[in-house]
């Protein structure tokens, strides 16, 4: 059973240095997100044009919170500033790059508090499997995360595999609380996973209405958009993704290879 005292926190406040400091602490999604971009607005309404975005706090962010650093960037650089990321971890750095965004954000120091292992040990059970369910609530989808980052950890992936994982299966479950809930909190969301030594296969359900994920515009690094963008992470942090719908639902297949070898797969 998943612990519902697991939910989603995040604290964002800010440091009276010269030039400021926004420190974010916790889990950064497509809710608190707004906290940040608001508290840019008035920092740049008072006149800030140079700030510094203290993030060695920040456990997970999603694209939703990566679309407002870009957004806020931007903005400040467009009026002669910039936006400076202090403590950024591997997840948040990783994700700029793979996503084509790094040049639109200034990153300072880097964390290192994780280690970065070529490979995370292997478990004793090669085969894996989890299946569960839980209320399509926005306070849930770190607990999806968590058991699903738990399972792959017990596998052959490096850490920034890990982290790609993370960010695909938070995307997919904020799009679902968010589009696929006609009935609210009284809907579930279906969770299967399966690992073996090459790779690990998500499948999320939600009781959603079908759509074309291939509609979804591509967001354009030069001018990106603060939302929208969940389609487009999942994509590029996973090796495939397929989209498949009945009338249950929607479900979302997302499948990551252990390890890639001069193109090959081993």
């Amino acid at each position: 059973m998943l612990a519902a005292t697991d939910s989603i926190h995040c604290d964002v406040t800010v440091k009276p240095s010269e030039p400021p400091t926004v420190v974010v602490a916790g889990e950064v999604n497509y809710e608190s997100s707004s906290q940040i971009k608001d508290i840019v607005e008035e920092l740049w309404s008072k006149g800030w044009s140079h700030l510094y975005f203290d993030c060695q706090s920040v456990d997970f962010i999603d694209s939703s919170g990566i679309g407002v650093i870009v957004h806020c960037a931007r903005k400040l650089r467009d009026t002669g500033g910039r936006l400076v990321l202090l403590g950024a971890k591997s997840q948040l750095v990783h994700a700029l790059q793979v996503s084509g965004f790094a040049d639109q954000v200034d990153i300072g120091s880097i964390s290192c508090s994780v280690p970065q292992e070529d490979c995370l040990p292997l478990g004793e059970g090669v085969w894996q499997q989890a299946r569960f369910s839980i209320p399509l609530r926005a306070d849930r989808d770190g607990l999806v995360r968590k058991r699903v980052t738990e399972l792959a950890e017990n596998m052959p992936f490096t850490r920034e595999q890990i982290d790609d994982i993370r960010l695909a299966v938070g995307e997919a479950v904020s799009n679902a609380i968010r589009h696929g809930c006609p009935n609210k909190e009284c809907d579930r969301l279906s969770v299967l996973c399966i690992g073996d030594r090459d790779k690990l296969i998500v499948e999320i359900s939600n009781p959603g209405q079908p759509f074309d994920p291939d509609a979804i515009p591509i967001p354009d690094p030069a001018n990106p958009r603060e939302g929208g963008m969940g389609i487009f992470f999942m994509r590029a942090s996973m090796d495939e993704v397929e989209y498949s719908f009945d009338e249950t639902g929607t479900t979302v297949r997302m499948i990551k290879y252990s390890r890639k070898t001069d193109g090959a797969y081993e």
